[in-house]
């Protein structure tokens, strides 16, 4: 059975992954690889109003992120036994395999075209959840099984994706020189799921999620929009390279833009919120089975709202998620300052503007 008989799941989900005690969410082979999950018009929401709002195309930007990265991920994937077994016979059944990868995390279903080895790769993809980032991903999987620089092209047919990579003479392992992540300290948290007797997944995954694996498609139950899981390095590198060529405010700019979305997402529910300390802690409550980090503290005074998040995935997201619960909850608007995460958590202040 691909999907657990009690909870609904699919067991190679909640097999390769696990969810921590301090907000946080793991390949299961590698520790060191935390992932996140992500409403997927949200990040698309953020990367398209980047590019309207400087007025500057940044799908370039976001292919180069997202390879340089997805092959630091793939690696894990491909680590041990499995990855000398792929390396060693690489064809189009190891890049078949590694679309059930792309499906299982929701990011679309990917089909080989046509593969030479340590030369090129074509393929479709049906439902990508962004063509410049699946791009990227998958050139980073192709440099990591051939070890070659890959060149990569697409271009959207319909609801489909025709991709063409290209090896280049190039020594990918000078372009792996070029990334770096250093992950935070974690600060142990003591968040306890109840767990699915037969997956031994948490038991919410289930209730909030329907999972489509043969479409390559996670929904959340509650809105019905798409979600993926992503890799939170992925995502800081995807961020950090749009800063990087387009200039510090990005970071403030991303929170702006998640500000306005949570608002208007919360607004057009039309309920009363509970914005006393209680109301904020359950609000980040929502955060911890998708891996986006810890909320253990909130306090309130004269107006103005201080949050601590413990293990944050992005600290100017998690900035934006509490500062559109804020305006939501006051009407006005909000002025938003965080810390930075580096030591483990990040504090929020959030004041009438």
């Amino acid at each position: 059975m691909r999907y657990c008989q009690r909870c609904g799941v699919p067991r190679i989900l909640t097999s390769e992954h696990s969810w921590d005690s301090s907000g946080m969410l793991f390949l299961t082979r590698d520790p060191t690889h935390r992932m996140v999950i992500l409403d997927n018009e949200a990040l698309n929401h953020i990367l398209d109003s980047i590019a309207d709002r400087i007025g500057i195309p940044v799908e370039q930007i976001i292919v180069e992120a997202k390879r340089k990265s997805g092959k630091h991920f793939m690696n894990a994937v491909l680590s041990g036994i499995k990855g000398t077994f792929a390396r060693n016979l690489a064809s189009a059944k190891v890049y078949q395999q590694l679309a059930h990868q792309t499906a299982m995390l929701g990011l679309g279903t990917a089909q080989v075209v046509a593969y030479k080895r340590h030369s090129f790769l074509e393929g479709m993809i049906t439902d990508a959840y962004n063509p410049a980032a699946i791009a990227g991903d998958i050139c980073g999987a192709f440099e990591s099984v051939e070890h070659r620089f890959g060149e990569v092209s697409y271009q959207t047919e319909g609801n489909s994706l025709r991709l063409s990579i290209t090896a280049s003479g190039s020594d990918a392992e000078e372009y792996l020189d070029r990334f770096s992540y250093e992950p935070p300290p974690v600060i142990d948290g003591r968040n306890i799921f109840e767990l699915c007797p037969l997956c031994r997944g948490p038991k919410d995954l289930g209730r909030s999620y329907d999972f489509d694996i043969e479409a390559g498609l996670i929904h959340e139950k509650k809105t019905g929009h798409r979600t993926v899981l992503v890799g939170v390095m992925t995502l800081k590198s995807l961020f950090g390279e749009l800063e990087s060529e387009l200039g510090e405010e990005i970071p403030r700019l991303i929170m702006g833009i998640e500000k306005e979305r949570v608002r208007g997402v919360i607004a057009a529910k039309g309920r009363d919120l509970d914005s006393s300390e209680e109301g904020y802690l359950r609000f980040l409550k929502t955060t911890r089975l998708k891996g986006m980090g810890n909320g253990v503290c909130v306090e309130l005074a004269d107006g103005t709202v201080k949050a601590r998040v413990d293990n944050p995935y992005f600290e100017p997201l998690i900035a934006g998620m509490l500062g559109g619960f804020f305006e939501a909850a006051t009407g006005g608007d909000a002025e938003v300052e965080w810390t930075d995460g580096s030591t483990g958590f990040t504090e929020v202040t959030l004041r009438p503007a």
